[in-house]
């Protein structure tokens, strides 16, 4: 056996044949996971309140923005790097169109849900996606979960649960398990936000799936149909709600601040989050996907905590740390064991 003096490589290739770069994937995911933390911040500051203190449900057409934005922000890469020919040769597939309408649907979901009950609640529900993600790649793309990728997963599972309250302790009551679905006086709507939330985490699910499917399309072209179909999905979510939900229109009640602050979201949350989303999803296994995307978690329950006076407890912080034990464990191992592999090969 040699020596080399290769540096090691961070490349597999994926189920689907494509080469992967996890290094890549996972940085990715981390800075995707961050803007998406922010969501719920970004959306309460866009949007106005009703005399009665709750919100406008106004999720869906911040979720189209946020869309828009991604579409003309990759449009604009495409033109910089002269892609615009790949755009017109890619030809479409159900898993391109079916993962951005699938994104489109859960964020407009999401954003809405922030609106109606806490972050908290509304992150744990739309984090029932990645284990939705993880199921269906191993049903139909075959992916191995392996006992380490199981246990980390587990282990981001088990603190989102402790950080959002699901499983809590206190002296009083001692421990507790189980989600408030109930009305909240806090949250006049807080029931519908979590019904929002359910769905939100379905269709993310449905997105992170798609998104294993052709890795063979180019980065900057996929993200650019995925905003647009993203796009086309948050206005079907709109055109439902005003038709049988609320037919608040937007721009009828969101002050000049509202749109300051919708614009941030537009370009962070969106073009930012989004974009890094769909790299990672091409360099990334489902599963450890699903481990790193937790880290929004933790930023989103921060921002309630500092920004919102959403109270952390002791178990809830506990929680987090096994969010960012999980989430950054795989990439530390995935590092130093290929770096010897990689000398001795």
């Amino acid at each position: 056996m040699t020596t080399s003096t290769r540096a090691p490589s961070t490349t597999e290739a994926s189920p689907t044949g494509a080469v992967m770069n996890k290094k890549l994937g996972f940085t990715a995911m981390l800075l995707s996971a961050t803007g998406m933390g922010f969501v719920g911040t970004f959306g309460r500051l866009s949007t106005p309140l009703k005399e009665d203190g709750s919100r406008y449900i106004i999720g869906d057409f911040l979720a189209f923005g946020r869309m828009t934005f991604g579409v003309i922000g990759f449009l604009v890469i495409l033109l910089l790097v002269k892609k615009l020919p790949k755009l017109r040769s890619t030809k479409l597939s159900f898993a391109i169109i079916a993962g951005g309408l699938s994104i489109g649907a859960s964020l407009a979901l999401y954003v809405s849900s922030t609106l109606m009950t806490s972050i908290a609640n509304a992150v744990f529900l739309i984090y029932t996606g990645p284990l939705v993600s993880a199921i269906l790649a191993r049903i139909f793309l075959k992916e191995r979960i392996s006992l380490r990728n199981g246990f980390f997963l587990m282990l981001v599972f088990l603190g989102m649960l402790m950080t959002i309250g699901l499983i809590n302790y206190t002296p009083e009551t001692g421990l507790t398990i189980g989600l408030e679905l109930g009305s909240d006086p806090a949250f006049p709507r807080k029931a519908l936000g979590d019904i929002f939330g359910l769905g939100s985490g379905v269709f993310y699910g449905l997105a992170l799936f798609f998104y294993r499917y052709r890795g063979d399309v180019d980065s900057e072209v996929r993200g650019f149909w995925n905003f647009l179909f993203g796009a086309i999905g948050a206005l079907i979510v709109m055109a439902c709600r005003i038709t049988w939900l609320d037919s608040t229109n937007p721009v009828e009640v969101m002050t000049p601040s509202n749109w300051a602050w919708a614009i941030g979201m537009f370009l962070f949350c969106g073009f930012f989050a989004i974009g890094f989303l769909v790299v990672a999803g091409k360099h990334l296994p489902a599963v450890e996907l699903s481990t790193v995307s937790y880290w929004e978690c933790v930023v989103a329950l921060l921002l309630g905590l500092l920004l919102w006076s959403e109270p952390m407890t002791l178990i809830g912080a506990i929680g987090g740390v096994l969010i960012l034990g999980g989430g950054l464990l795989p990439i530390i191992l995935e590092l130093a064991v290929r770096k010897p592999r990689e000398a001795t090969s």
